[in-house]
C-alpha cells in the first residue's frame, strides 16, 4: 500500500500492510476521505487495482477531481468504486469481494491489490438503537464477520486492507478516552492505525501512527490543501 505521506510509508513498510487491517480514522472534516482517495489514486497510478467502497451519504466526487489530477481516464480504469446504501448492502458486499477477486484470477486478469472501505462504520452507527440490545448484537455480530472475511481477503490474496473509521469515546476508571467506533471489535481486528487531529492551524493536522498494541508509534504533522496532504 502506497500513503501519500513519506513518513506513513517508511512507518509502515510494505510488508506489514500485508499482515492485517490498517485503520484510518478521526472527528468529522480531518480530511479522512482525502487522504483515503490519494492513497487510492498513488496505488492506481503505479498500476495497482483498487476496489474503493464509499458507504457515507453524497458521493466525493469533487474531492475526487481535486486528488486526481492528471491521467484521470488511466487512474479511474484501476478504480473500481462502488456505493452501499445500507448497513446489510455493506455486509453483502464485503462477502463478495473474494468472488471478483477469484473471478479475475480465472480470467488471467490482473486481481486486486487494494480493498478500501470509507467508511466501515458510518452505516453500522446509524442503526445502532441504544433501547434494542438484540439489534445491537446482530450489528456488532456482522461488524465482526466483515473485519474477519477482510482479514482473510489480507492473508489468502495478499490484498492490502484499509478502512476509514469514525471516532468514538469510551470512559474506564473515571477516565475518557477518543478511540474508534466499534469497541473491542476493531481493537481485535485492526494492526495498524492511523489517527488523524486538528491542530490550532486551519490547515495543519496532527497524525498519530501506531502498530498494533505495541509502543511503537509515531506523531508528525502534515499540511492539507485542495489537492490533498503534503508534506510539512
Amino acid at each position: 500500500m502506497k500513503f501519500p505521506l513519506t513518513k506513513v510509508n517508511e512507518f509502515f513498510k510494505p510488508t506489514d500492510t500485508k499482515e492485517g487491517i490498517t485503520s484510518l480514522w478521526g472527528q468529522f472534516g480531518v480530511g479522512k476521505t482525502t487522504l483515503a482517495l490519494q492513497t487510492a489514486y498513488n496505488n492506481a497510478l503505479s498500476g495497482s487495482k483498487v476496489i474503493y467502497i464509499y458507504s457515507k451519504p453524497n458521493f466525493p466526487y469533487i474531492k475526487i477531481d481535486s486528488v486526481i489530477e492528471n491521467d484521470l481516464n488511466e487512474v479511474l480504469n484501476n478504480i473500481l468504486f462502488s456505493k452501499p446504501i445500507t448497513f446489510e448492502d455493506l455486509y453483502k458486499l464485503v462477502f463478495i469481494l473474494e468472488f471478483i477477486i477469484i473471478d479475475d484470477l480465472k480470467n488471467g486478469d490482473r486481481t486486486y491489490n487494494l480493498v478500501i472501505i470509507d467508511s466501515i462504520t458510518d452505516l453500522y452507527g446509524l442503526e445502532l438503537q441504544r433501547d434494542k440490545k438484540g439489534k445491537n448484537f446482530i450489528l456488532n455480530y456482522k461488524l465482526n464477520q466483515m473485519l474477519a472475511s477482510l482479514t482473510f481477503l489480507n492473508k489468502k490474496y495478499h490484498i492490502d486492507v484499509l478502512i476509514v473509521n469514525e471516532l468514538s469515546r469510551k470512559t474506564q476508571e473515571g477516565q475518557t478516552y477518543e478511540v474508534e467506533r466499534g469497541g473491542n471489535v476493531m481493537e481485535y481486528w485492526v494492526k495498524r492505525s492511523i489517527k488523524i487531529e486538528r491542530t490550532d492551524k486551519l490547515n495543519h493536522r496532527k497524525f498519530f501512527l501506531m502498530k498494533g498494541k505495541s509502543k511503537n508509534s509515531l506523531v508528525f504533522y502534515s499540511i492539507l490543501n485542495k489537492q490533498g496532504f503534503k508534506e510539512e
